[in-house]
């Protein structure tokens, strides 16, 4: 969390340029609004970041001479100066093709090391931001499903990694949590544990339901393939993800159906994704798991967890 609090608060410092004034405000009324078609409901903002308009990069005109002192700096037209001091990168709008929303695309795509930081002073950036944030963590926890699925079909390998069921969810779980806290400090808002908790747990449990998918992933229920069990984790997980995103968006809980509505078109959407994973990890196609009778002790087990699988399921109609 303290990793996360740090890289969202970096300071940024953005420099726009060019001798239309009119074209200037342009570009800084767009960064502090979202994205075109994105809600505009609640958007928290930190501490404004430092960012200067200059009719051009020349010391004449006000730019500073001291060598690195903007992060980047945004040409919207006949601003820019070649002598400019230090090594800032310069985007220049007319080469970029004249619109502002690409500029600004292309300032997100050179800079992920800005990412977050971006995102929490920017909302333009923010849908973005989160949409990366949610399918990278959905795709951590689809390859760690296919890593203990191997696990859980060669037990010697069990000698090296985790692979009981307790230890799954915890690692899954946490995931998760530190998903939704990155998505907090993406919407500006602060990356407090004890604030958060209080959004997040209703979102992990009420929400979505990932008890149950949390037990269909571990076994409870007859064994799966791998790629079937990182389908079950990468859609869950992106269920949660834009739970999490729909309330810090708007400041709105998503119902039952919403969030069913979430996973499925994650899960439909997720079968070549993850195929093209266990590739990657030179996982077969014939890795799924045969199953088998369960010790008597294992058996009740199963049965109790069954029950409760039902009995949560039937909160999701």
């Amino acid at each position: 969390m303290a990793e996360i609090a740090r890289e969202a608060s970096r300071p940024l410092s953005i420099a726009v340029v060019g001798v239309d004034p009119e074209m200037r405000v342009r570009v800084i009324d767009r960064l502090f609004l979202p994205e075109t078609g994105a809600a505009r409901g609640r958007q928290a903002l930190p501490a404004t970041p430092f960012v200067q308009m200059y009719p051009t990069m020349a010391p004449t005109d006000g730019y500073p001479e001291t060598p690195n002192v903007f992060d980047f700096v945004i040409d919207v037209g006949g601003g820019r100066v070649d002598a400019a001091p230090g090594d800032t990168v310069i985007y220049s709008v007319a080469e970029i093709g004249g619109s502002i929303d690409d500029t600004l695309s292309r300032i997100y795509d050179d800079r992920p090391e800005l990412s977050l930081p971006l995102a929490r002073n920017f909302p333009v950036f923010r849908t973005r931001a989160a949409q990366q944030v949610i399918q990278q963590t959905a795709m951590t926890n689809a390859e760690f499903s296919l890593i203990t699925g191997v696990v859980a079909a060669f037990p010697l390998f069990g000698l090296i990694l985790p692979a009981n069921a307790l230890s799954d969810i915890l690692i899954l779980t946490k995931n998760q949590i530190m998903m939704t806290l990155r998505l907090a400090a993406v919407y500006g808002l602060e990356v407090d544990y004890r604030s958060r908790m209080r959004e997040v747990g209703p979102i992990l449990v009420n929400a979505f339901g990932w008890r149950a998918v949390a037990r269909e992933l571990v076994g409870a229920v007859p064994p799966a393939g791998f790629v079937f069990r990182a389908m079950i984790s990468y859609a869950g997980t992106v269920a949660v993800g834009k739970a999490a995103q729909v309330y810090y968006e708007c400041g709105e809980t998503v119902t039952r159906s919403q969030a069913q509505r979430f996973y499925r078109e994650a899960y439909a959407g997720s079968k070549d994704r993850i195929r093209a994973l266990a590739a990657r990890m030179r996982i077969g196609r014939g890795g799924g798991q045969r199953a088998t009778a369960l010790p008597p002790s294992e058996e009740r087990e199963s049965s109790t967890n069954d029950s409760v699988q039902t009995e949560d399921e039937s909160h999701l109609r």
